[in-house]
Order: structure tokens, then sequence, then C-alpha cells
């Protein structure tokens, strides 16, 4: 969206068309300033007040640009109390609206999100409205779907280096445990060859986790703009990968909801236990495709009294699973099985065998169990903070 687009958006008070008390006036695009030359003035009122606006816009407002901007705009706004200097953007995310209003950066979006606050005189805030159309830098890419999702998993998987011995004064009363020396880097070429080394080692039959370092690059750059990773030098690291998974988390219910949309359940005549019934998945699924538990039955080890009804499994392939309900006879003997096809392969990266069982990443697990929600997330943050955690750690 052009700089002009958005300013006849402005004229056309597109903001505040279902405010009736809310009006944009007398606007004047480049107005002149001794201090600084910004890029449109106009009056906001609000009923029975009025406040001068002068309006910095950009195209798009990522949370790292919303962060570059925020100080210039406070200056203004902490030494000339009779005017307002706010961001407008075609959309801001959550995120980035969070970050203003943790600024005190007054903003307008054109989905009608707003925060103007003139201490004693005037305050308008109104969030959670969603874009009309979506709005990112021409780079972007969603990290946290399909194939982009798989940087992330590597990103997550140990993202912290450590040197036992070591104590920081912060742990001087935590008895045994390692010192967090600093996040992991990764460059793009290590990103990728990870990747490689995952398919290798995991040898699902047709899949292959690569990705290309052109896509790689998209992903880092726009998780930098989301200010999930940082930069340094030619590398990127992640300087808390809770919030990272967290923020994931949120994102993967949608996709999730899909992959329910997909599943099946089929009686269960190879017994209660997970061993006796992979001894069969691995009679009538393999060589011809891959699979692992999932959800509250990969939770199941590292948390014994999970409850796990139905048990939750991945089929790499699509005919496979249909063939798997095809075959199944008997009289069912344990709890159902969930059947999930999933829209990306990812799902069985860093996937190991744990004793008997073929498991999925923990990472994998607790999105699946986070995306479930009630029973679900309790058991989402014991994985978290029994199991994910210290082995984040542990390096």
């Amino acid at each position: 969206m052009t700089e002009f687009e958005i300013l006849v958006a402005l004229g056309a008070n597109e903001p505040f068309n279902d405010l009736p008390n809310v009006r944009i006036e007398n606007l004047v695009p480049q107005p002149e300033r001794t201090e600084a030359r910004f890029d449109a003035r106009f009056d906001l009122r609000f009923g029975g007040a009025k406040v001068e606006v002068y309006a910095e816009i950009k195209n798009t407002c990522t949370p790292k640009q919303v962060e570059q901007i925020a100080p210039w705009l406070s200056r203004f706004k902490a030494t000339q109390k009779d005017a307002v200097f706010a961001l407008v953007c075609p959309a801001l995310s959550p995120q980035s609206q969070k970050l203003c209003l943790d600024r005190d950066v007054d903003f307008i979006d054109l989905a009608g999100n707003v925060y103007i606050n003139v201490p004693g005189k005037l305050l308008l805030q109104r969030v959670g409205m969603a874009a009309r159309k979506e709005a990112g830098p021409s780079f972007y890419r969603n990290p946290f779907s399909g194939k982009s999702s798989r940087i992330l998993r590597v990103l997550l998987q140990k993202p912290m280096e450590s040197k036992p011995g070591g104590m920081r004064p912060v742990d001087v009363f935590l008895v045994n445990r390692p010192m967090i020396d600093k996040p992991r880097s990764w460059t793009l070429s290590q990103i990728t060859e990870e990747l490689a080394a995952e398919s290798r080692r995991v040898q699902c039959p047709g899949i292959s986790f690569e990705v290309s370092s052109s896509l790689a690059s998209r992903v880092l750059r726009s998780l930098e703009e989301e200010l999930l990773v940082m930069r340094k030098d030619l590398s990127v690291l992640v300087p808390d990968p809770r919030r990272l998974l967290l923020r994931w988390a949120q994102e993967y219910k949608g996709r999730y909801r899909w992959y329910l949309r997909r599943s099946f359940k089929i009686s269960n005549p190879f017994g209660a236990n997970l061993e006796s019934v992979q001894q069969d998945l691995d009679r009538l699924l393999r060589p011809q495709c891959c699979y692992a538990f999932t959800g509250a039955a990969a939770a199941s080890k590292a948390a014994p009294l999970v409850d796990v009804d139905p048990i939750d499994l991945y089929i790499s392939d699509e005919t496979g699973a249909q063939n798997l309900r095809a075959s199944i006879s008997g009289a069912s003997i344990g709890p159902d099985l969930r059947v999930i096809y999933p829209f990306d392969a990812g799902v069985f990266l860093y996937s190991s065998r744990r004793g008997e069982t073929r498991m999925v990443s923990d990472i994998q697990a607790y999105l699946d169990l986070f995306a479930r929600g009630g029973r679900e997330l309790k058991q989402a943050d014991y994985l978290l903070e029994q199991r994910i955690e210290p082995n984040w750690r542990s390096g």
C-alpha cells in the first residue's frame, strides 16, 4: 500500500468509520515543521476534544520497525505536550501494537486500531481489530507454517550453549544447575546442513526435510523483524526460546484444527500400551511410510500420569493411513487410535525411538498438546517445564 493510498484512507476517515464520535479533519500532506518533516498533519476530533496529530506513515510496521522508530517519536511526545506524534500504518500486528503500548507510542492503523494519549485532554484506545488485508514487507515469509517452520525446529532444538561447572551470580542458590553461557548462534549454511543431516538420520520413506537457502534466509529475516531472533554478524541466535515457542504455539492452533479435519479415529485391537501398538503398526506400515506418536502419547514418557486416550499418531503417507484404516479388524482392546496426516513433513523432524516406541520431538508434542487446550494444556506446561527447558539448559 502506497503512502498516497494511506493518505486517501485517512482523509476518508477509514480507521474510524464505525466510531461516529471520532473524526479526522484538516488533513495536510507533508506539513512544515522546524524540528522534523512528518508525512502528514491532521486534527483528530473525539467528542468535544480535539488534538493536532503529526503522522509518520509507514507501509509496514513490524516489531523491529516499531522498535527503531519509537525513541524518535517518544522524544517529540516528551518535549511537546500540545501535539500528538503518531505512527500510521495499513495494519499493526498484535505484537507491534503491544510494543507501541509498552513504549507509549501513539499509533493509528487502517483496521481501526488506535492509541492516542494526551494526558488531561484525550485518551483514545482500541486494539484487537483484524486487518482487512495482511500487510508485510515484500520479503516476509510466515515462519510458523509449512516448510518455513522447519527453521524454527532447528533453532528450538538446541537454542543454548552451556558450560557445566560454572555459576553465575543469579545461580548461587541453585545447587547443581549448569551455567547457561549464551544463546547458540546459527549461520544460514549450518541450518540447511542440519536439515539435510536430519533427513538422513530419520529416514522417512520419500521425505526430505531440506529447504532452499533462499527460503531459510527469508524466514530468518522475518523472525528478526518480529524480534524473535537476533542477528550477530553473519549468524542468528534466539535470545528467548520460551517466548519463540509460545508465539509459535499460538499461531499453530489454527493449523492444528485443519489437521484434525483430516484425521480419523479407528478402533484399537492391538492393546492398551504403546509398545504393543508399536509392534503391530511396524508390521502394517513399515517400510512403506513413516509414523510417530504425538500429543499425550508422546508426553507419557516424560509425564507417566498422562491419560493417553486417544492415542494420536502422525502418518507420513495419506495412502498408508487409508490402508491402515482398511486393515483394522477385531475387537478394540485399547484406547482408540487417532490417525493424523500432516500438511508438512516437518512434524517428523527430530523424532526418535524412546524404548520401543517412535515419538515426535518434544517440541512437536508440546505444540499438539497446547493446540488441544483443556487438560492437554496442563500436560503441555509440564512437558515444557520438566523436559524441554531442562534440555535447553543442558545445551
